[in-house]
């Protein structure tokens, strides 16, 4: 008799993540919190709300190169180089304009972990604006895991200029 199909699908995930780290030039640290659950799908990318929503009228202000956050790989903490651009940015809003932050990965990791992890990192930036005084209602998030690579190529530069966050001043 064989298992029924969720402790197939657990056992094949964490196989899956098992041969996914010792095939990556670099190590990553694999734990019950990192591996996702495939007993539920992750829930969807929140959608903005409706002030930040870039409409013909309202067009978002396109993400220039200084407008990006930078991450460490597996990592959504804030890094140094990123606190002075959050810090631009937030003089940038604070007379009431809508903000948007887009997380986002490299291509190494699941489809489902970018996601959360790209929320993470979304989330991370947000709770720093929030810190230095911008309203949190003004501020959507959304993730885009690895789906939206700005810069293309396999190597770990690539990688490195993947793992980021766009600001998105509306």
């Amino acid at each position: 008799m064989s298992p029924p199909i969720s402790v197939r699908r657990v056992l094949l995930t964490s196989f899956l993540a098992a041969g996914l780290t010792a095939s990556c030039s670099h190590q990553q640290k694999i734990t019950a919190s990192t591996v996702p659950t495939v007993a539920s799908p992750p829930a969807p990318p929140r959608p903005a709300p409706k002030t930040a929503v870039a409409t013909d009228d309202n067009v978002a202000t396109p993400a220039k190169e200084d407008d990006a956050i930078y991450f460490d790989f597996d990592s959504s903490l804030l890094r140094d180089d990123a606190r002075p651009v959050l810090r631009k940015v937030a003089d940038q809003v604070k007379d009431g304009t809508p903000l948007r932050i887009e997380g986002n990965c490299d291509e190494v990791g699941t489809v489902e972990y970018n996601l959360a992890l790209g929320e993470q990192r979304a989330r991370a930036a947000k709770e720093y604006l929030v810190h230095m005084g911008i309203s949190p209602n003004r501020i959507a998030i959304a993730s885009f895991g690895s789906q939206r690579p700005k810069y293309p190529g396999h190597d770990e530069t690539a990688h490195a200029k993947n793992r980021r966050d766009d600001l998105l001043v509306h």
